[in-house]
């Protein structure tokens, strides 16, 4: 394979991979809603979280609700958004959280409390809306 034949490939590779990135970016503006909520179907307790990212021209703004038992919300204390990618700290009944997201056009992958196994990411698809039904756990 000759010099020019491997940079012409190369350039392909480039380009392509560019713009799969580029087609799985989230519009600049709208409401981002990702959830994992269920209800237990026999003690009745919800589990997982849910948030939703709103971005518009004049800020951001994130609802976040996680079950712990009960279903409860936080207050958001610091947001920090960078593309697609949040971060957050929050102050709930159960004390102060840190979480973090990469938003996708389908499924966001969170880290932060009850999303499973601490430290490690777990993918959150995204739902149509916030206050749409909660499942029941599987």
């Amino acid at each position: 394979m000759t010099f020019r034949r491997m940079a012409w490939l190369a350039l392909i590779a480039s380009a392509s991979a560019a713009s799969s990135v580029e087609a799985s970016a989230l519009p600049r503006y709208g409401t981002f809603t990702y959830s994992s909520l269920c209800w237990d179907k026999e003690g009745g307790d919800a589990g997982g979280v849910r948030f939703a990212l709103t971005r518009s021209r004049t800020g951001v703004s994130l609802v976040y609700e996680y079950g712990n038992g009960p279903l409860e919300g936080a207050r958001i204390t610091r947001l920090t958004v960078l593309g697609d990618r949040i971060e957050a700290e929050a102050s709930t009944s159960d004390g102060d959280i840190t979480l973090s997201a990469e938003l996708g056009p389908k499924r966001a992958r969170y880290a932060g409390p009850f999303a499973g196994k601490p430290g490690e990411a777990r993918l959150i698809k995204r739902i149509k809306r916030f206050k749409q039904k909660i499942p029941a756990c599987r």
